[in-house]
């Protein structure tokens, strides 16, 4: 989901010749907290996926704190960073993700239909190895903020998003417009 606006806009940056060495003067606040949020929802999906049996056990048991950890420690780093524009992007995209997940028991309604429609059997919820995702069915809460766009091919990598994760990536698309620009 990343690679994608960042390629793109690391282009376009280079283009209007900002440089990647300006990345390295970048200071983010609370940075860490970044990191072990994606180390967090990381090992929610390499445990179950790997069945590494206690940290699994812990996992069925604690899912929705260690959900709820993994956000927060998201959301602190974003506010601590929050005059920045990308930052405020990034946080509407993350309070939609969080709000259709905290609606849906923790987990990321997918619609089943989109996923068909990519030919990609690697996310589809049903299977064992998926923790984070649930299939979008009469159930399903906050339907609108799921991952319900579709980006079929003859996209090369095909792909289902929620507002949210469009949201993320566009931030994730100002990140480097605005780090790389020429001081």
């Amino acid at each position: 989901m990343f690679l994608e606006p960042a390629t793109l806009s690391i282009i376009i940056s280079k283009l209007r010749g900002g440089k990647l060495r300006s990345l390295e003067n970048v200071h983010i606040e609370g940075i860490v907290l970044l990191f072990l949020s994606a180390l967090t929802q990381a090992s929610l999906s390499l445990a179950k996926r790997f069945e590494v049996e206690r940290l699994y056990i812990f996992l069925e048991d604690y899912f929705i704190y260690v959900m709820v950890l993994s956000y927060a420690l998201l959301l602190i780093a974003i506010i601590l960073n929050i005059e920045k524009n990308y930052m405020k992007v990034l946080f509407i995209g993350v309070m939609l993700n969080a709000a259709v997940i905290a609606a849906n028991e923790g987990k990321m309604p997918v619609s089943m239909t989109g996923i068909s429609g990519i030919h990609q059997e690697s996310v589809i919820p049903e299977r064992e190895s998926d923790i984070k995702h649930i299939g979008v069915n009469h159930n399903t809460k906050l339907v609108y903020l799921a991952d319900i766009i579709l980006i079929p091919r003859p996209y090369p990598l095909p792909k289902i998003l929620s507002i949210g994760d469009v949201f993320i990536m566009a931030g994730v698309f100002l990140f480097f417009q605005k780090e790389m620009k020429p001081r």
